[in-house]
């Protein structure tokens, strides 16, 4: 579902942004830091829990062993601290793998390679496949605690381009 999410997030975020498929075009390269920037603009997943080892403190606030503690990932994505113009889409910003969405330390997440590629290859040929696909609809969001991605995604693909290597 994560995948899943991450395509359509990512499709719709696109077409939003022709000019961004523009640059894409013209620049390939960008590919992996656009998903990158996905991620951290609209990650598959939104938080992560955890139950504190120890007693701590952490920006003044008391955590105690045992303690259930939920991390807002997509809030960390958007730290004014880390991100300039955090809530602009820019597959050109430098820092966009700095973000949580696969979260960090020993709980990254081991599938973080495999997801890439796959939002990197299922993305671009998308759009090299169907250079014409445009929003057909508002769709619907499919937006849990957890999870967010969307239910419905219209979209007229227009004519299809040949397949890479046919």
């Amino acid at each position: 579902e994560t995948t899943v999410n991450l395509l359509g997030n990512g499709i719709r975020m696109l077409l939003d942004t022709p000019e961004h498929l523009q640059t894409l075009a013209a620049r390939p390269e960008l590919w992996p830091n656009a998903v990158e920037e996905i991620l951290r603009l609209d990650s598959p997943v939104q938080l992560s829990a955890r139950v504190a080892a120890n007693d701590v403190e952490v920006a003044g606030t008391a955590i105690r062993r045992g303690e259930f503690v939920v991390i807002y990932l997509a809030g960390a994505n958007r730290d004014p601290k880390v991100f300039a113009d955090p809530h602009r889409f820019d597959i050109e910003r430098a820092n966009a793998g700095k973000h949580l969405s696969f979260s960090s330390g020993r709980h990254f997440c081991l599938g973080a390679a495999l997801a890439r590629a796959e939002g990197e290859v299922g993305l671009r040929t998308f759009f090299q496949r169907y250079p014409d696909a445009r929003l057909a609809g508002a769709g619907s969001r499919r937006d849990t605690r957890v999870l967010r991605g969307w239910s419905t995604l219209p979209i007229t693909l227009g004519r299809a381009r040949a397949a890479l290597g046919s």
